[in-house]
This record gives structure tokens, C-alpha cells and sequence, in this order.
């Protein structure tokens, strides 16, 4: 199935209470009460696949202790039902582009479908926020800055596609977190450890501080032994036109930091292989200026959710990495509603990956699945991120993301951490620690 095939069978499709922008201020459906503090739809679906949202995971099971794993929560669920490769046409309004190419490649391929269980849940202080930046935030500068948001979710009842982009990119995640993170390729030679990884990342914006970047990320290199010590910096901003995306670069320890303008949009990113851009970092991230983001509808779909069964402590990835994709016994997916962007590149613009589309969980605003097409409109990138709750803070983040070349039996997964120390939510990051010149610090001091 083509870019246009799909679009064309989202747009036939009834669309779900709330779910086109309304303009009138008095017809929208009360933040806090019929939609939760984030926009979503509160209620059960229809046929209840889906539950009333109560709050999401917000209880640490009893005897666990801070930096030990999580255990799975949903231990005891079976399996719904399977959706394989003679079910496509059956379940097709409830798969994304991917699956369904997926599920046509790879005869091994299938999609087990498990009890939904709304995980995803923040604090007060995000919901608080949230609801007031449904009053006070907006857009401007061709509608490409923000302003007036501050520690939530920027837009909770979006009413265009980069506002809906808006609310991935500023998520709740934490003030501040630190990873460490293996990233596995598996390939016909065998499964391949490209590099473990250090991830540090710090929001001024959930923290409410107002002014200057709202996030910052540090990725550093830890193995293999000859490239320890190479590390990305990455700054966020909130208005591109006044200072755009930032990114700076040291190859190993001793190298010395540059400035890496090239570090966005469809660089490919070496961490990855080169099957992912430099803007399919955390699904989606860098300057919205390219693209025309169009929101389509909110849907009731298939999507990778509660992925404590692949985040099992000890797992090796030999344990569950197939050629193709991962043992589907270890997989996990559910009936959960998103919000569905599609992007198209704009008049003028060169991107290797022109047309896209991100399914974004409305419980979180995480984008769970992004479909990747080439020039041609052929589907070509396939990717999804696997989250779990994580109930000390409380939020829901990713455990790992897997990245299809949809072209070649090849697939990146990134964030394995099953052999490691599981996030560390409460590590003190601050601003000035991501500032360029601790990467000359750190240089003289190792």
C-alpha cells in the first residue's frame, strides 16, 4: 500500500467523537472532564476494547526499591487475539501503513493484541498546566513558535497538525533523565551490538523555567572501546526563527567539540546504521519548518503499548531478535486512540523521506508509529516506539524504539537496556551541564 492508498482509506473511515478541531471555544468538550487533562477522550470506546481512562500507573509495586527494575504490572494478561498475515483485510482500519507492510513481508510476522491498559500518567502539576496552556499558548512566526506554554502539554485539543507535533516534542518526560542504552542490529550475519549508550536529558520546560532552551539531549558513546567518548549535544528551542535547532559534535574522547549544523532533518544518523534520519530521533524531533503537518482524525488502531515483556530484565537480544523483526512472543499491542499527522514536505525542500505519517498516543502524546515514504510515495521506514509506565514519577516513556528499512531485511533497535540499570528519573541535570564547553571539560579531564 502506497502513501495515497492509505490516506485515501483514513479519509473513507467515520471519524470519532472529538475528533476534528472545533473553532467555537463554548462547544469543546471540558479539559478535566469529558477529555482528561491532555485532551484525551476520558470515556470507554463503544464496544469498551478500550477502558475509561482512571488516572493511568501511578503506584510502585510493593518491596521495589529506586535504580532496580520494574516488574511488569500486566504480568497476568493473556492474549487477545492475533492478527497475522490472512487477517490484513479484517483489521486493516486498525493497522497502520507499517503493519500492514510488515505483516505482508514477513510471513513470520504477526501483531499480538492484548487488553488495553491506559498506563500513561503524569503529575499534577503537568495536568494543572496543561488545561491553563489550553488558554494562554500559540503559535506564531509562520506558526512555527511558541509561545505561552510552560511545563504541559502545549495544545490538549489541537487544532492543526504542528500543534499536535508541538505536544510529542514538549511531552511530558520528566524533568530530567539518564539512560543507558544498547543499539542492536539484526542482520543476516547475525545480531550485531552497534554501541551502548549513554542518554542525558534535561526540560527547563517541565521544570518551569521560563526562558532560554526548553530541553537539551547528550548522547555518549560507551562502547565499543574505539569510539568511547564520542557524544552528541543536542538544544532544543521554542521560536527556530530566533534560534534554531543547536548541535554540536566530539569524536571520541580527546577529539575536540564542533558545531554540527548538519545534524538535522534527513542526515542519516550514524548510531542507527544509517536507517534513521537525524530528525526520527525520538520518533520526531528537530525544526518543523520543512514539512506541512496536517492532522487527519483521531482512530482507534493497533499499536505497540506496555512493552514490559521485551524490557524483561537479564533478555539478551539473541533471546528475541529475529531476522526481519522481533519474536512476536514478546511483543505487545493494544487497542489504544490516536491522533493521526500527515506530513508533506514543502514547494522547495529536499528530504530524503518527503511524505509521512505519525500516530500519536493521546494518553501521552508520544508518537507510538510513523510511517516513512521516498519520493516516489512507496513505503520505505517503518517505526514504533515501545512504552511502559514508569510509576515513581509518574510518566510514559519509551523502553526501546525498532526502525524497519522496508527495503532490505535490516532493522535498528535502540534504548535495550534488559542487560543494564534501568532510567534514572531522578539523576539532577541541569542546563549549564549540556552548555558546549563541558564537552572541552570532560576532554582535558579524561
Amino acid at each position: 500500500m502506497n502513501r495515497r492508498q492509505f490516506s485515501s482509506l483514513l479519509l473513507s473511515l467515520p471519524v470519532l467523537p472529538y475528533a476534528a478541531p472545533i473553532a467555537a471555544q463554548d462547544k469543546l468538550p471540558a479539559l478535566g472532564e469529558e477529555l482528561t487533562p491532555f485532551g484525551a477522550v476520558r470515556g470507554a470506546s463503544r464496544t469498551r476494547a478500550i477502558p475509561a481512562w482512571k488516572g493511568g500507573l501511578t503506584q510502585v509495586p510493593d518491596g521495589w526499591k529506586p535504580g532496580t527494575p520494574l516488574p511488569d504490572p500486566y504480568d497476568e494478561d493473556g492474549r487477545w487475539f492475533t492478527v497475522g498475515p490472512a487477517d490484513i483485510d479484517r483489521y486493516k482500519v486498525r493497522l497502520s501503513a507499517g503493519l500492514q507492510e510488515m505483516l505482508t513481508k514477513y510471513p513470520s510476522f504477526e501483531i499480538p493484541v492484548f487488553p488495553s491498559r491506559r498506563s500513561a500518567a503524569a503529575p499534577q502539576r503537568v495536568y494543572d498546566e496543561s488545561i491553563e496552556n489550553a488558554k494562554r499558548a500559540k503559535l506564531g512566526e509562520n506558526g512555527l513558535a511558541l509561545s505561552g506554554a510552560r511545563v504541559g502539554v502545549p495544545f490538549p485539543i489541537p487544532a492543526n497538525g504542528v500543534q499536535a507535533m508541538w505536544n510529542h516534542i514538549l511531552r511530558w518526560r520528566g524533568n530530567s533523565f539518564s539512560r543507558t542504552g544498547a543499539t542492536v542490529l539484526p542482520e543476516a550475519g547475525g545480531i550485531h551490538t552497534a554501541a551502548v549508550y549513554r542518554e542525558d536529558w534535561q526540560s527547563s520546560y517541565a521544570a518551569g523555567i521560563d526562558g532560554g532552551r526548553p530541553f537539551h539531549y547528550r548522547r555518549t558513546t560507551l562502547m565499543p572501546k574505539a569510539e568511547a567518548g564520542t557524544t552528541l549535544l543536542l538544544h532544543g528551542t521554542l521560536n527556530p526563527i530566533q534560534s534554531g535547532f543547536a548541535a554540536w559534535y566530539r569524536q571520541g574522547e580527546t577529539g575536540k567539540p564542533v558545531r554540527a549544523p548538519d545534524f538535522v532533518y534527513d542526515t542519516p544518523d550514524p548510531a542507527s546504521g544509517g536507517i534513521r534520519t537525524a530528525d526520527m530521533l525520538d520518533m520526531f524531533s528537530g525544526p518543523l519548518d520543512r514539512f506541512d503537518f496536517a492532522l487527519v482524525t483521531r482512530r482507534e488502531m493497533y499499536v505497540p503499548y506496555n512493552a514490559s515483556r521485551m524490557n524483561t530484565p537479564g533478555l539478551a537480544p539473541v533471546d528475541f531478535l529475529w531476522l526481519g523483526h522481533p519474536n512476536p512472543q514478546f511483543l505487545r499491542y493494544e487497542m489504544h486512540r490516536v491522533w493521526i499527522v500527515e506530513a508533506r514536505l514543502k514547494s522547495g525542500f529536499r528530504h530524503a523521506l518527503p511524505e509521512r505519517t505519525f500516530y500519536l498516543d493521546e494518553d501521552s502524546w508520544q508518537i507510538v508509529m510513523a510511517d516513512h515514504y521516498d519520493a516516489k510515495g512507496d513505503l520505505v521506514r517503518y517505526a514504533e516506539a515501545h512504552g511502559i509506565g514508569y510509576p515513581q514519577l509518574p510518566v510514559f516513556a519509551p523502553a526501546l524504539e525498532i526502525t524497519y528499512d522496508l527495503t532490505g531485511d535490516r532493522y535498528v533497535v535502540s534504548g535495550l537496556d534488559n542487560q543494564l540499570a534501568p532510567p534514572d528519573f531522578a539523576k539532577p541535570l541541569r542546563p549549564e551541564d549540556f552548555a558546549p564547553d563541558t564537552l572541552e571539560r570532560k576532554r582535558r579531564r579524561w
